[in-house]
């Protein structure tokens, strides 16, 4: 909270400097600064650092217990002729010529062989966005921007946090991820955020969510916290924050439209494994249709918060979640859940507009922004985590502390700022010198306006600052 609250008072006060951002043309470069030690990890200082990173974990470099830090914003700069090849490709023949380039895409072996590249160590994207991604082949799977993040006991957890893909897309058939496209043993994502546009195939075993594609090892904890996801996810399992596989999510939110065979808010569904989700939250649209084998009856399946747990061997326990997205299924269908053999479900909501039913208590509207709601949400907490929408982020729907950035309310405003959420434009209305920056700081717009002026910006959350006052904008 220490670093949010620091970073908010930086935008607010027009401190923060614009960071630069580094442009990725194709080559890559080995990194000179750090130990790899947690108090001097290796520093990601350019677009070719990070494409280093993905060189050498891809050639069996062991980054188990090595630290590194991203230290600029990133552009993948992706096109057909531009793909990024993910930070472990999850094949022990990754195809190098002799002079060490990369000629085409690895072919992909078995995951579980004991021999593959992987990335095992400490991420921390240092809250800078990395844009753009590209990744086009339908042949592959373990896509993301890592492909593979794997720990081992919880001793030796992976992590990856703070990291901003803030857009692009990928297409592939399996497992693929905004951020990881598949996990193994003990993985801890935190903070992180995607923009990325999803659509991949892949069956059962090959989940594709807004964050994480697919847990692959069931009996080892993935933990997922205070990330949330805004783009679109498209595949046969398809969850806003993850796919498929057992997982601890606690404290994300969806806000992208998620289209499946199964398909979640949150999570998309599994076979096997066991869930677990607290205190999230989703307002994307959630649509399930297409074709099911007869051994798994319970599709097409589509929930405002999860899909389907389809074996009677897995638990879901989901609490404190509200769902406020259309949800539609040509079979199973749940306003917070479409189908589970058994689970605990306690302290859910959905928006009584939702005719689905299922697991939860419906509410009002009117209800769901009130103070009310929020502390039937906060529960038996011992700290708040979740607050008003006192600035209209969320459409005046409650808010988690950890990751919905806020402002202090502004009362009797010099200037208007509307609609919000705004449609990829909104206007602003007042006179004096105009200052737009976006989530992370950085100025995109400064401009001397004297009455009305229409602004255009892509989707995503932005502070508009006119004399002393600043205020949130959200653009969809």
């Amino acid at each position: 909270m220490k670093k949010i609250y620091i970073m908010m008072m930086l935008v607010l006060t027009g401190t923060m400097a614009l960071a630069q951002t580094s442009v990725w043309h194709g080559g890559r470069a080995v990194w000179t600064r750090g130990s790899g030690t947690e108090n001097d990890p290796f520093l990601i200082e350019s677009a070719d650092n990070l494409a280093y990173l993905a060189y050498v974990v891809n050639k069996y470099y062991d980054t188990e217990g090595l630290y590194f830090r991203l230290t600029t914003d990133i552009d993948l700069n992706g096109s057909e002729d531009l793909q990024w090849i993910p930070i472990g490709v999850g094949d022990k023949r990754f195809n190098f010529s002799e002079d060490g380039c990369e000629r085409g895409w690895p072919s992909y072996g078995n995951f579980y062989d004991g021999a593959y590249p992987i990335f095992r160590g400490h991420f921390d994207g240092g809250e800078h966005s990395i844009s753009n991604i590209y990744i086009n082949d339908e042949n592959r799977s373990y896509l993301g921007l890592f492909g593979n993040v794997r720990g081992g006991n919880e001793e030796k957890t992976a992590v990856i946090e703070n990291v901003f893909v803030i857009s692009g897309y990928i297409r592939g058939n399996g497992s693929c991820g905004g951020i990881v496209g598949t996990t193994a043993d003990s993985v801890l994502v935190s903070r992180c955020w995607s923009g990325v546009v999803l659509e991949c195939g892949g069956g059962m075993r090959n989940g594709v969510g807004g964050i994480v594609g697919q847990n692959q090892n069931p009996s080892r904890t993935l933990h997922i916290q205070n990330c949330y996801n805004i783009g679109s996810v498209s595949a046969y399992i398809a969850g806003g924050i993850l796919g498929g596989g057992g997982a601890e999510i606690e404290e994300c939110y969806n806000k992208g439209d998620i289209t499946g065979t199964f398909a979640g808010g949150v999570f998309g569904g599994d076979s096997q494994a066991r869930i677990i989700i607290n205190n999230c939250y989703n307002t994307g649209n959630v649509d399930a249709d297409g074709v099911v084998p007869g051994s798994y009856p319970a599709g097409p399946a589509a929930g405002g918060i999860a899909g389907a747990a389809l074996m009677g061997n897995q638990t879901v326990i989901m609490t404190n979640c509200y769902n406020v997205g259309n949800v539609s299924s040509t079979k199973n269908i749940g306003c917070i859940m479409a189908y589970a053999r058994d689970g605990v479900f306690e302290n859910n909501y959905y928006i009584n507009t939702c005719d689905a039913g299922g697991e939860g208590t419906p509410q009002t509207e009117d209800y769901m922004r009130t103070q009310a709601f929020v502390d039937c949400l906060n529960g038996g907490n011992r700290e708040p985590i979740w607050a008003m929408d006192v600035n209209h982020t969320n459409d005046g729907f409650p808010i988690l502390t950890s990751i919905d950035l806020t402002v202090p309310e502004i009362t009797d405003a010099s200037f208007n700022v509307y609609p919000n959420p705004a449609q990829g434009r909104f206007t602003v209305e007042g006179t004096g010198r105009m200052t737009v920056s976006n989530l992370l700081g950085q100025v995109v717009l400064v401009k001397e306006i004297n009455g009305q002026t229409t602004v255009a910006l892509p989707r995503g959350m932005y502070f508009v600052k006119l004399g002393n006052e600043t205020q949130k904008i959200v653009v969809e």
